[in-house]
Formats: structure tokens, sequence, C-alpha cells
């Protein structure tokens, strides 16, 4: 290994001038709707990248700076990473509870299919983290990307959004003093069409009813491409059953477990960069020569 790539795998300068990147941030469009992006691009010409799938409403927020982080190493190492905002998300056009669940769907496929035809690329992988690896595994049934990587993802979307609900019965208790509408309450407001905040963010009922009914182990995915599942945990020692389950729902996959090194359920600790989840998914790139230069 050259000294250049021990430099970058210890990720040391990753939040500084890189003239080996280029950074490029706009909107493209998606049926009329303009969707931000930032775009980390080798200084060289390749014709392979990655498209990233954001996390779930806060999760997002909390986990933004990993992405980042993630983009300009990958860039530095030669791929090319796309990162956007879905419809009414960030600096997105819309608001949140205008987006439904078949937008965020719609959202990756012109993410790739922009990211290809601007630059040129004939190979794409998606990464997606938490909710955004199970809208990545969805959307690849559709897109066939060379790769997909997931981190920690959602396997039962159903199960996600219940617990989810939660934080609003949490803000009842500081806001009112007591609980007025329980979980189940919530629940029926929005499988009759109403709408419920949490965490400052309105969903709207058609997007948690649609939302809710994927699990991601519930049939084989269409999809034959390499896949690493990351199970990251406080105390990694076995892989999660569901993880083992989602494995097999994939024709060419494996699952490794890292240490938690970030949250996405608060924000007490700060870390840009988890090494060990860095690591863990560049050699796996590596393993399968998805770098341009191995190519």
């Amino acid at each position: 290994m050259s000294e250049k790539e021990k430099k970058l795998i210890e990720f040391k300068n990753i939040n500084y001038p890189d003239n080996s990147i280029i950074e490029k941030h706009d909107y493209f469009t998606r049926d009329g709707k303009h969707l931000f992006y930032a775009m980390f691009l080798p200084e060289q010409k390749q014709d392979i990248g990655v498209v990233f799938c954001s996390p779930f409403a806060e999760e997002k927020v909390r986990t933004l700076r990993i992405f980042v982080s993630f983009a300009r190493v990958l860039a530095s190492m030669g791929l090319s990473v796309f990162c956007f905002d879905y419809f009414g998300d960030g600096d997105s056009e819309g608001d949140f509870e205008e987006a439904s669940f078949g937008d965020r769907i719609e959202d990756i496929k012109a993410a790739v299919n922009f990211f290809k035809k601007e630059q040129a690329l004939s190979k794409i992988g998606l990464l997606g983290l938490r909710w955004g690896g199970t809208l990545a595994a969805l959307a690849c049934e559709i897109l066939a990307p060379k790769f997909l990587i997931l981190w920690e993802p959602i396997v039962s979307s159903e199960k996600y959004f219940y617990d989810y609900l939660r934080s609003n019965i949490a803000s009842q208790m500081v806001i009112e003093g007591k609980v007025k509408m329980t979980r189940n309450d919530l629940i029926k407001e929005l499988e009759t069409g109403g709408k419920v905040t949490v965490e400052g963010y309105v969903l709207n009922g058609d997007f948690y009813v649609k939302a809710r009914q994927y699990n991601l182990t519930e049939r084989k995915l269409n999809y034959r491409g390499k896949t690493l599942i990351v199970q990251i945990s406080p105390n990694p020692t076995n892989v999660r059953p569901e993880l083992k389950k989602l494995e097999s729902s994939f024709s060419d996959a494996e699952v490794v477990m890292v240490v938690k090194e970030f949250e996405w359920e608060k924000t007490e600790t700060w870390q840009p960069a988890p090494p060990q989840l860095f690591n863990i998914t560049i050699g796996y790139l590596k393993k399968y020569a998805f770098f341009r230069r191995d190519i």
C-alpha cells in the first residue's frame, strides 16, 4: 500500500482542501421538481460512480457529515460520488409532508440517471444508510446497479415507523404534560388520511401506509449484483437474525459487523469519519475492484 493510500484510509485529511477532488453543488430536476445535489469527483476522468441514499428525517441530519466525509474519501481514491436531497427534504424543492413513498424511489432513479449522463458513467453503485438502505435495496431491482452497500438497513419498515412514532409520545409528555394520543391513536389517524408530526416532520397518511408495507426479507430480491450488508451495533458478536435472512434474500451478498462509532438517534457524540465503517466498506470495494484504477 502506498503512503498516499495509508493517509487516505486513516481519514486524516478529509475536512481539508484536496486538489484531487472536485466538489460541485447544484440542482437537477425530476418531473419538474428541483432536487439539490452534491457531487464529489476525482480529478481524472472515470466511468464508475456511486449514489448515496440518505436516511429518514432527522436521522439524515445527524449523519449528513458522515456521508460527506465518505464521499470525499472515495473521490480521493478514484470513485465519483453523488449525494442528493429527496423531494421535500433538505435543500430540495417541496415540503416534507408533500413527498410520497413513490417520490423517494423516483428521486433515486432520477439521481442515478442524471449522474450517469452528467459524468458519462457506465457503472453505478448504490449506498444507503438506515431507511436509505431500504430504499436503495428496493431501487436496485429497477436500476440493477453494479454494487449495493447497505449500512445498518431497516429490514422491517412497519416496525421502524411504529418505533418512530414514539418520539411523538415523548413530545406530548413534554408539551402537554400527558399523553393525549396513544401510538395506536396516531396510527389510526394516519390510516384514515390524517397527519402526524414527529420531531418537527409532518407525516401524511398516504406516505405512512405505503412506506410501512416493505419488509426486505419477505421475498427474494430481484438483484444479482454484489451486495455488502453492514451491521452497526455497540457490541457486535453475532449477526442479527433479520440481517442473516436479508443476506439470503440477495443472490450475492455478505454481512459484516462493525462497532457503532456514531449515532443516528441522537447527537451526544461526534464522529464525522467512523474509521471501522469506512475501512470495511473500502476493503469491500477494493476486493471486487470497484475503484477506477482497478477496473
